[in-house]
């Protein structure tokens, strides 16, 4: 098994790795779990598993929960995360996360607007000056975004300048006329993945309703113009409908336009990197 070194929230009733992945595969595949104290029956965590979890998910989502308290967001919680590894099950890695369980109601399609505003506070957290691209401590080679098949750009970068290198010679290799420079944008938390089911409703004692972001796998830090894009490349109705209702809290960019344009020519290449820059190798097995 593999660990995080990242110091996440301390639970001293979480069980050992062994004993979640027990309980955990004697379930199936299914989305998640609880894990229950068996003297008490109180919930000690939820547990998210499986072959696309990951531990890079699991370090930003506790960064964006610690960012949010720190911002004082009274309608927007993520739960903190108290421990991820990963564990082989026959040759497969599966990621799992076990983090704080917090009760409530699955969104649904009726809650447009809640949804809408939790991502325009998403989208408004700023990375770390010492963050690079991609998810907290995975390095610009962890970035999950749509911009690319796959929402992988399956190549190892090294720095954040290998990813704006790759752009920019993508844009080349697509014939697209391009003058800007993408490195000089700030980079912000980037959901790419705007579903219902990743977002949680509760009635807190006071009668406020909250919201609660669940999944963090394809959001992490990325240049503002690919909030746009994100925005842009919304496949569905319920996630069209919010991005009409998201005061967009930055300004725009005209590099949106031109990367959406990319993004689009790009699925004709499928999930292999095409114009890597010198120096940047292909992906092969998340290796």
């Amino acid at each position: 098994m593999s660990s995080s070194p990242y110091e996440f929230q301390y639970n001293p009733n979480l069980p050992s790795e062994e004993t979640i992945v027990a309980h955990c595969l004697g379930l199936g595949f299914v989305p998640g779990t609880t894990i229950v104290d068996p003297s008490t029956k109180s919930v000690i965590a939820w547990i998210k598993y499986g072959p696309n979890v990951t531990i890079d998910e699991a370090h930003t989502q506790d960064w964006t929960a610690k960012a949010l308290r720190d911002a004082g967001a009274s309608d927007l919680q993520v739960p903190r995360v108290f421990h991820a590894f990963t564990a082989e099950y026959y040759g497969c890695p599966i990621g799992y996360i076990a983090m704080e369980f917090i009760e409530g109601i699955d969104c649904d399609s009726n809650d447009v607007e809640l949804v809408a505003k939790a991502v325009q506070t998403l989208i408004s957290l700023e990375a770390p000056p010492t963050a690079t691209l991609g998810h907290i401590g995975g390095g610009t080679r962890s970035i999950v975004h749509s911009f690319f098949p796959e929402w992988l750009p399956n190549a190892n970068y090294k720095s954040d300048q290998d990813f704006y290198a790759h752009i920019h010679k993508i844009l080349k290799f697509l014939h697209i006329d391009f003058h800007g420079d993408i490195s000089r944008h700030g980079r912000f938390l980037c959901p790419c993945d705007f579903n219902p089911g990743n977002f949680r409703k509760r009635t807190m004692e006071d009668g406020r309703l909250v919201l609660v972001a669940l999944d963090f796998r394809a959001t992490c830090f990325m240049p503002l113009p690919f909030i746009e894009v994100a925005m842009g490349k919304t496949q569905d109705d319920f996630s069209r409908k919010v991005v009409r209702k998201i005061a967009y809290p930055h300004q725009r960019s005209d590099s949106a336009t031109v990367l959406l344009s990319a993004s689009g020519s790009l699925v004709q290449y499928g999930p292999k990197p095409v114009a890597l820059p010198s120096g940047v190798s292909r992906r092969m097995n998340d290796s």
